[in-house]
């Protein structure tokens, strides 16, 4: 690495914290950032700049930023989350008036808040509405990658040798949970209770499909159609890279609807994709509390693959620190794509970047790498009760918010999400919109 390119920030600690805010900075604007707590050896080092977040009495020319005590370890008062609007962006962790932004990024990346004791919602989750972004009005703008620039910013004006700060290159990708992969087939007794359910209310129609269409034309078996809008639209465009997500239980638990035993078509088909895209594990709704159930379904699709998995995204999303996070590492999980809410749309750790998973009761930070997602289909059908076409104004303003940062903007979509029959008229056209629209931001 030049030293053009490096940056020497001397404080008087090397906590664990500081260290991993710092790395996730170098992930942001690309530069590198050495950590030093000699103050001698700090003045002396060849960098493009000097910060210091300590109190120092260094005479050279440096950039100094606050220090708050949770980059040291220490804890988090009311006071601490009082948001400030300081040039237009929502600021706290306040030292002598000045917001610390490399505390913020790390309250946010680390999900302080949700070691935390909360009100878990009815499938024990940490909700939107729980979060302080969302109570405070910036759910659904990528603070950590504004803060981060608003740094770059002022490392060039203190340092204008500094070469510009990382560009990183829009990106949309689609993601896909395949909890059911078909509607109408493959159900067993579940399929049988299903049509007398629909006669009984009101469905006869969906009943009457059920006997008559066969499975190449259930409606939740679409992927081909999904894949054919991944393809390049032009010869210097580039193919969409989505990632598919297998529910793969042995549905002893009611919530979880796939098909079991595993029909072999579906098999056939989690080889045909595995072999040129990426596919992951979506563990059950039981996965999240049992170990050996996460163990097991990850051996199922290995078995199917013939590779390890590395990749994941939980079942209704859900998520419990650090526990499901330990689970996922020990079960081989490099990956996990669960960062969003299911009663929200927006940056639930406040960036769109890939960041690592930082232990916070082992003060560490892992090898598992985070993808977060802005918006899930059902988040904007069933939660936030909107209809297909404000639901997609709504995914562009937040591609808007992102898109002058770069890096993946990332959906969650399902494949059962756009049959009329179960309620999503008008959702396939507006998805094919959205594809549309996205990858050419």
């Amino acid at each position: 690495m030049p030293a053009s390119a490096i940056i020497a920030v001397f404080s008087q600690h090397r906590h664990p914290r500081l260290r991993y805010v710092l790395k996730e900075l170098r992930r942001d604007l690309g530069y590198t950032f050495r950590l030093m707590t000699n103050e001698a050896a700090w003045e002396k080092f060849d960098a493009a700049g000097k910060v210091t977040v300590s109190e120092t009495s260094a005479t050279i020319d440096y950039l100094r930023l606050p220090a708050h005590p949770i980059l040291a370890g220490g804890g988090v008062s009311p006071e601490d989350l009082a948001v400030h609007d300081i040039d237009g962006l929502p600021a706290f962790f306040m030292v002598e008036g000045v917001p610390d932004y490399l505390a913020c990024c790390f309250y946010l990346l680390s999900r302080y808040e949700e070691y935390e004791p909360f009100g878990a919602d009815e499938h024990g989750r940490f909700s939107a509405a729980e979060s302080h972004a969302f109570q405070h009005g910036y759910l659904q703008r990528p603070v950590v990658r504004e803060w981060a620039a608003l740094l770059g910013r002022r490392l060039r004006a203190v340092f204008p040798n500094l070469p510009e700060a990382k560009v990183h290159a829009w990106a949309f990708r689609p993601t896909y949970d395949i909890d059911i992969l078909w509607a109408y087939h493959h159900r067993g007794v579940r399929g049988v209770a299903a049509g007398l359910r629909d006669l009984l209310t009101g469905h006869p129609m969906r009943a009457w499909e059920r006997l008559t269409v066969g499975p190449e034309n259930d409606p939740f078996n679409n992927l081909a159609f999904l894949q054919s809008l991944h393809l390049p639209p032009g010869p210097n465009e580039v193919p969409l890279r989505p990632v598919w997500f297998w529910l793969l239980t042995d549905r002893t638990d009611r919530r979880d609807v796939n098909a079991y035993p595993l029909p072999e078509a579906q098999k056939e088909l989690i080889r045909t994709i595995s072999g040129t895209e990426t596919v992951g594990i979506h563990p059950g709704y039981l996965a999240a509390e049992a170990p050996s159930v996460l163990g097991e379904e990850v051996a199922r699709l290995a078995a199917i693959t013939g590779v390890s998995v590395r990749y994941s995204r939980q079942h209704f999303l859900r998520l419990r620190l650090p526990d499901t996070y330990r689970a996922l590492r020990n079960a081989g999980i490099t990956h996990d794509y669960t960062m969003g809410y299911a009663d929200g749309i927006g940056w639930r750790a406040g960036t769109n970047l890939p960041f690592a998973w930082y232990d916070l009761e082992k003060e560490e930070a892992t090898g598992l790498t985070i993808h977060a997602f802005a918006a899930m289909d059902v988040s904007l059908k069933d939660y936030l009760k909107l209809g297909p076409d404000d639901a997609k104004h709504r995914v562009f303003a937040l591609a808007e918010g992102v898109r002058p940062f770069g890096g993946d903007f990332m959906l969650l979509w399902h494949n059962s999400s756009f049959a009329e029959a179960y309620g999503w008229a008008g959702w396939q056209e507006v998805y094919v919109e959205i594809v549309t629209k996205l990858r050419s931001f």
